[in-house]
C-alpha cells in the first residue's frame, strides 16, 4: 500500500520527478581510432521534494523543537528500504529517499519564525529505482 506524501511532509510540498538516466559505457581500444559504447539499461530516475515544513508549539523553544523532531523524522527515511508513495493521484513505485536538506535564506538562517509558526524551507532528494 502506497503512502501519501503528505502524510509524510505536509501540504506545502512541491514534487518533481525527471526522465529516466540511461547508463552508457564508452570503451576505447589500443590501436584504435575511436570508441565504442555499451548501453546498460536504464538507472532509475531522479526525484525531488521542495517544501516547507512548519510547527507551532507554546512558545518559539516549543515550536523549534517540534519542527527538529519533524525532520529527525524525516530524515530516517532516508535510512528506510524503497517505497511506494502517492502525490495528487500519481503513484511512484520504488521511490528510495537520499538526502534532506534543510535550505538557508540569504543571511545563512535555516529557521524562521513568525508569531504563530516556526518553519523552514528543505529539499529531499530521492531516485525512483525502476
Amino acid at each position: 500500500m502506497a503512502t501519501a506524501l503528505t502524510t509524510a511532509f505536509g501540504f506545502e510540498i512541491n514534487v518533481s520527478d525527471q526522465p529516466r538516466i540511461a547508463e552508457i559505457q564508452f570503451v576505447g581500444f589500443p590501436g584504435a581510432h575511436g570508441v565504442t559504447s555499451m548501453h546498460l539499461g536504464t538507472r532509475g530516475r531522479p526525484f525531488k521534494i521542495t517544501g516547507k515544513l512548519a510547527t507551532t508549539g507554546n512558545g518559539f523553544d516549543a515550536a523549534l523543537a517540534n519542527l527538529k523532531t519533524w525532520i529527525a523524522e524525516l530524515e530516517l527515511l532516508t535510512y528506510s528500504p524503497a517505497a511506494d508513495y502517492t502525490y495528487h493521484g500519481q503513484t511512484f513505485s520504488n521511490l528510495q529517499f537520499i538526502k534532506l536538506d534543510i535550505i538557508a535564506d540569504g543571511s545563512g538562517r535555516q529557521y524562521h519564525f513568525t508569531s504563530a509558526n516556526v518553519f523552514c524551507n528543505f529539499v529531499m532528494h530521492g531516485h525512483i529505482l525502476i
